[in-house]
């Protein structure tokens, strides 16, 4: 390349940057540069991008469709209505509160709700009306996924040529930057168990609203709408190949994750797997390892005897303390789960995919215990008995319960965590952490520094393991503060453009 025009693309570069938080008069000054670069980079754009999509191809699998949200069966009302009206609930003991696991008069009161005043119909009629939901083939399954891209491709009418108009392509158009002239980028949300896509349902709102990402929200294999895995192993590592598979068939060749739960691990995976395409992760949830002995022991030494004695090592640091604390609690309190569906997820599938109280019972345990919230005053609740049964139903009507548990026995028994934890994420590949208040699962900051850049820490007073479902507000100033700030959009440009910062 000419230093002519490696000048030119630092030009561009920089004022893209001076665009996003300087006043109106760089305007000008991009779309100038934009417009002598504009021609340049076509070919490498051209080269990333799907073709045009036409009508006749909406046959092939293999094409983006869209679709419409709907139930497995055909009687699933008539039946659910049924089996809630029928339900049998044994006793507890007596002031023996969550501590046995889900509470019996609470469950009573969520079954009476789901019964008599929850509209599934009309919450399928919301999730269809206010998110644009697609799917098509990826690693032999058909995945679910909503998006929001106002920068996509038109779609041609296949006779005339012509656009047809208020119709959205299937595929990422060439669009970098949005009418302020600021860079727009590929954002893939990836939710965990007991979640689903719609946990960043509100969030996915907000963000829309900043007009600075291409929004994809994948529903997992085996959750939802997206088809279950048919084949054993199909673990973290398959799922991240499926997902990032999905972004560079939609046209997204760079893009952004960002999740908790299991979407914290699978962005982690897409970052160490595909470092060249995945610039940058947010995550919510951070299991790690302690610091390796040869690379860092002073850490080492300090976070095992952290461990054991976390109010002397971690004194003047109260959420260190907490993360210590939290992971002995989940080892004691709260793994049983865990290691039920890591090794008899079947045995358990039948008992849940047969009675929808069950359902109800094993899963707001999950909500309830992990967000934070006082279980006994609903009306304090984050999140409204509509929204959480919502989430209950997406299970139910998919029947998705027991292929969705799979993704904890094929982890473990393929070794996806064991070759993820010993792995340091790219250095190249910058990492965000959001620390919400009583996240399930979250370590001390200095165990994370010793395998992943991090470059951003955030620590939150208020908020659980569902932070986009608990904290939506909060959540999408994160993400956005995160993923715009200097240096992931320096990296992500730079990328783009083929340059080396």
């Amino acid at each position: 390349m000419s230093a002519q025009s490696t000048n030119s693309l630092e030009d561009s570069f920089v004022s893209i940057h001076e665009k996003t938080s300087s006043s109106s008069s760089s305007t000008t000054t991009f779309h100038r540069h934009h417009e002598q670069n504009q021609h340049q980079h076509q070919q490498d754009e051209l080269s990333e991008k799907p073709p045009a999509a036409v009508l006749e191809n909406k046959d092939d699998p293999s094409v983006p469709r869209r679709m419409k949200l709907s139930a497995r069966r055909t009687d699933l009302l008539p039946t659910l209505q049924t089996r809630l009206s029928q339900a049998t609930f044994p006793d507890q003991i007596d002031a023996a509160g969550w501590s046995y696991g889900t509470e019996t008069n609470l469950l009573k009161s969520l079954t009476h709700e789901w019964l008599n005043n929850y509209n599934w119909e009309e919450q399928l009629d919301h999730l269809n009306r206010d998110y644009d939901h697609w799917t098509c083939r990826i690693n032999g399954l058909d995945i679910h996924y909503v998006r929001h891209d106002p920068w996509a491709e038109k779609v041609k009418d296949p006779v005339s040529g012509e656009e047809v108009v208020g119709e959205q392509g299937p595929y990422a158009g060439k669009a970098m930057v949005n009418d302020e002239g600021q860079i727009v980028m590929p954002l893939l949300l990836i939710h965990g168990w007991p979640g689903t896509w719609y946990e960043f349902g509100k969030a996915i709102q907000l963000l829309k609203k900043r007009g600075r990402f291409q929004i994809i929200v994948p529903s997992l294999p085996g959750f939802g709408w997206s088809q279950a895995p048919k084949e054993k192993k199909f673990g973290v590592r398959a799922m991240a190949k499926t997902l990032h598979e999905l972004m560079q068939h939609l046209g997204y060749t760079h893009y952004l994750a960002q999740g908790g739960d299991w979407g914290a691990i699978i962005s982690r995976t897409i970052a160490t797997l595909y470092p060249d395409n995945c610039l940058a992760i947010h995550i919510n949830m951070l299991p790690c390892l302690p610091p390796r002995p040869w690379s860092n022991p002073l850490q080492f030494a300090k976070a095992i005897t952290g461990f054991l004695l976390p109010s002397l090592v971690y004194k003047n640091n109260p959420r260190e303390q907490a993360s210590i604390a939290g992971l002995k609690l989940y080892a004691i309190e709260e793994g049983a789960y865990f290691f039920l569906q890591s090794t008899k997820p079947q045995t358990l599938g039948h008992a849940l995919q047969d009675s929808p109280v069950g359902l109800l019972s094993w899963l707001t345990e999950k909500y309830l215990g992990w967000a934070d919230l006082d279980p006994a005053r609903p009306e304090t609740w984050p999140f409204s008995k509509t929204e959480l049964l919502t989430q209950i139903m997406i299970y139910h009507s998919t029947e998705t319960i027991t292929s969705s548990t799979r993704i904890y026995y094929e982890t473990y028994h393929n070794h996806d965590m064991q070759w993820l934890l010993r792995r340091p994420v790219p250095s190249n590949v910058p990492v965000g952490v959001g620390v919400w208040n009583k996240e399930l699962f979250m370590v001390p900051k200095a165990w994370a520094d010793d395998y992943m850049n991090i470059i951003s820490w955030h620590e939150f007073p208020k908020g659980g393991h569902f932070a986009a479902f608990e904290r939506p507000v909060e959540y999408e100033k994160e993400v956005t503060d995160y993923f715009t700030n200097e240096q992931v959009l320096d990296a992500f440009t730079a990328k783009r453009y083929g340059f080396k910062i």
